[in-house]
């Protein structure tokens, strides 16, 4: 069974399996989408399914113009089954913005990130999978910049602070780079706001970026521009240190 991780601001950055249920009562996390199938895998699959689907039809239609009966052929379910997963059209929403949540989540634990002692690589790789996991899921990276403002207050309220996780997730990997000395950085709170939109900048942007690169050139050169910002350089170049008499 696949663990799931989740960041709080005010608490460490990584809460494991036994502590999440306090953790989502004291945040109120029990408000999300009901469904009535025990099999999580199976929920989890649809539910990806299901808004995969429905990004594209958001995005081509927008949320208010499209219909269940259109998001039901678009995911390749009845209608009936895909009220196993979902009670309301507004539910279809909140599962775009949570299940790509879910998914940062999963990439950065299945893919060690985590684990990784030296910040400046742990910097790295968390950089390159994000970059893989928006130029994979695309459309739902530019449905939730949108639109979130359709979402239920209740709902907003649980994607922001799951963005708010994926923001403390850098800037605590940002803060250990600082107290190593191998990065630079007078505001990591604000440096990693800046990083994650970077990181969807391709799907934001792309329009105008593939004009002139490949989105694998994208990503090299936004792994790049980050990195170069960061690290704890001496951005003076050797030769022109000479004392001048």
């Amino acid at each position: 069974m696949t663990n799931f991780y989740i960041f709080d601001n005010k608490n460490s950055l990584l809460f494991n399996e036994r502590s999440i249920n306090v953790y989502m009562k004291s945040r109120n996390y029990q408000k999300t989408v009901g469904t009535q199938i025990k099999n999580s895998e199976l929920v989890r699959g649809k539910r990806l399914q299901i808004a995969k689907a429905a990004s594209k039809l958001f995005i081509k239609k927008g949320y208010f113009s499209t219909t269940i009966r259109e998001i039901s052929k678009a995911s390749g379910l009845t209608i009936g089954n895909l009220y196993d997963y979902i009670t309301k059209k507004e539910d279809v929403l909140y599962l775009v913005f949570d299940v790509f949540h879910s998914i940062w989540v999963n990439r950065l634990e299945e893919k060690g990130v985590f684990e990784i002692e030296d910040p400046v690589k742990q910097l790295e790789i968390a950089i390159q999978r994000m970059l893989e996991l928006t130029n994979e899921h695309r459309d739902m990276v530019l449905l939730m910049y949108t639109e979130s403002k359709s979402l239920p207050k209740d709902f907003l309220k649980i994607i922001l602070e799951k963005e708010s996780g994926l923001v403390q997730c850098f800037e605590k990997i940002l803060k250990r780079g600082v107290e190593r000395g191998v990065l630079k950085i007078k505001d990591p709170f604000l440096l990693a706001n800046i990083i994650v939109y970077l990181l969807s900048i391709e799907p934001l942007r792309g329009w105008n970026f593939r004009n002139k690169y490949h989105s694998i050139e994208i990503n090299k050169l936004l792994e790049k521009f980050i990195l170069d910002n960061v690290l704890a350089r001496d951005k003076e170049p050797k030769c022109q240190k000479k004392n001048v008499e």
